[in-house]
């Protein structure tokens, strides 16, 4: 099911091998980090949805344990355990009553794997498909409803400029009916246009939500301009 809905080839091992291996992760002795140590399979939706949080802004780290659960939408019981986890792991260092976001590429990654693998599946909601090819061809001139955006592929072309999609995702505050009211595209179960819910209160879709989108692809194509988009997060 994990695959039908995030419309990948990859198994959970695989993504995971591949993305560790093209990450800093394990470059020289300071940043050498095991599997264990990473804990990328056990990544809970709410340590997601903080870490997301986190990402976001320098400053979030040193928020109150109460501002991060309610930015981030969780309880605080949650919060309290992902910020003693990061503070264990290495991920953050408190000092004078600070705290530190560090290793912060390698937290990139390690969120992206979580995201896809156990957050993104249960933000599925349809799949659409242009109403003509040459809809399709010329999908950057469609307006989207408000606060629905583009998300994966077609995200990353209108940042790269780099690549022409063969997915699109769109991301939705609510549910997808209103993508009808385009008269660019109708629902259709083997459409190659994937609509999620998202789950932070911005409009726009986070340039972090699209680098973990197109990782997620395994495509060497699409982790070049993942790379590229990667400093922007």
């Amino acid at each position: 099911m994990l695959i039908n809905l995030l419309h990948n080839s990859y198994k959970s091992s695989t993504f995971a091998a591949i993305l560790f291996k093209n990450s800093c992760l394990f470059k020289n002795n300071e940043q050498e980090w095991s599997i264990e140590h990473t804990n990328i399979l056990t990544m809970q939706k709410a340590e997601i949805k903080i870490i997301f949080h986190l990402l976001q802004d320098k400053n979030n780290v040193n928020k109150t344990v109460r501002q991060i659960a309610d930015a981030a939408n969780v309880s605080i019981g949650s919060v309290h355990n992902t910020l003693t986890n990061l503070i264990e792991k290495g991920y953050i260092v408190e000092s004078d009553k600070k705290r530190i976001l560090r290793k912060r590429s390698a937290l990139i990654d390690k969120w992206a794997i979580g995201y896809a693998e156990t957050l993104k599946p249960t933000l599925y909601l349809n799949r659409f498909k242009f109403i003509s090819s040459a809809i399709q061809e010329s999908w950057q001139n469609i307006v989207l409803p408000p606060q629905l955006h583009w998300g994966g592929e077609a995200a990353a072309a209108l940042l790269d400029h780099y690549i022409q999609p063969e997915q699109w995702e769109i991301y939705t505050p609510d549910n997808a009916n209103a993508l009808i009211t385009t008269a660019k595209m109708i629902p259709d179960a083997a459409g190659e246009i994937y609509v999620y819910k998202r789950f932070w209160q911005e409009a726009e879709t986070p340039i972090l939500v699209i680098y973990a989108d197109l990782l997620a692809m395994e495509d060497d194509r699409l982790k070049e301009v993942a790379e590229r988009i990667k400093p922007l997060i």
